[in-house]
C-alpha cells in the first residue's frame, strides 16, 4: 500500500467533514477546538490546534480554543483549570473576557472528572486521529459517554 502525503488543512478539513457529518445526525455542532498538553507548565498552543480552531472558526462564528492549564488541574480546582480563547476582530486567539465564561453545573462536572480520573478512564478515550490509525476503534466513545451520562444521571438524583 502507498502512503499519500497529505497537507494538515486538506487533513483537518477531512476529519471536521466526518465530525460534523456525524454531529449533524446527532443533531449537535462543533463549536470549538479542545487542547491539552503533555508537559506540566507548558500552556503553548501549537500550530495544527491553531489551525484547526481557525476552520471550525469559518464556519462557526462564535468558535473557541479551550486550553487545559495543567498547572491548575487539582483533584478540586476551585474553578475551572481551562484557557477559553476566542478569534478578535484580527482573527487571533485571545482570551475571552472572564466575566463572559460561564460554567454551569461546576461541582458536579468536579465530582465526575475526579471519578473518571480515578478510574484512569482517560486510557479508554479514542480520538480521530486513533481511529484513522484503526477504523475499528470508536472515536465517539460511546462507552464513555454511557459512563458520563450514568455519572450525571446519580449526580442528579436520578436513576
Amino acid at each position: 500500500m502507498c502512503e499519500v502525503e497529505l497537507s494538515t488543512r486538506v487533513y483537518v478539513k477531512m476529519m471536521l467533514h466526518a465530525i460534523d457529518s456525524w454531529s449533524a445526525l446527532q443533531g449537535l455542532v462543533i463549536a470549538g477546538f479542545y487542547q491539552a498538553n503533555s508537559g506540566l507548565r507548558d500552556t503553548s498552543i501549537n500550530s495544527a490546534t491553531l489551525r484547526s480552531a481557525s476552520l471550525i472558526a469559518e464556519y462557526q462564528d462564535d468558535a473557541v480554543l479551550i486550553l487545559m492549564d495543567n498547572e491548575r488541574l487539582t483533584p478540586s480546582p476551585g474553578i475551572p483549570p481551562l484557557t477559553v480563547l476566542h478569534q478578535n476582530s484580527n482573527k487571533n486567539w485571545v482570551p475571552k473576557e472572564k466575566t463572559l465564561v460561564m460554567w454551569g453545573h461546576w461541582e458536579e462536572t468536579q465530582r465526575i472528572t475526579r471519578h473518571l480520573l480515578q478510574a484512569k478512564a482517560y486510557q479508554r478515550l479514542i480520538d480521530f486521529d486513533t481511529h484513522l490509525e484503526d477504523i475499528r476503534t470508536d472515536w465517539t466513545n460511546e462507552a464513555l459517554n454511557v459512563e458520563i451520562t450514568r455519572l450525571a444521571t446519580v449526580a442528579n438524583g436520578s436513576t
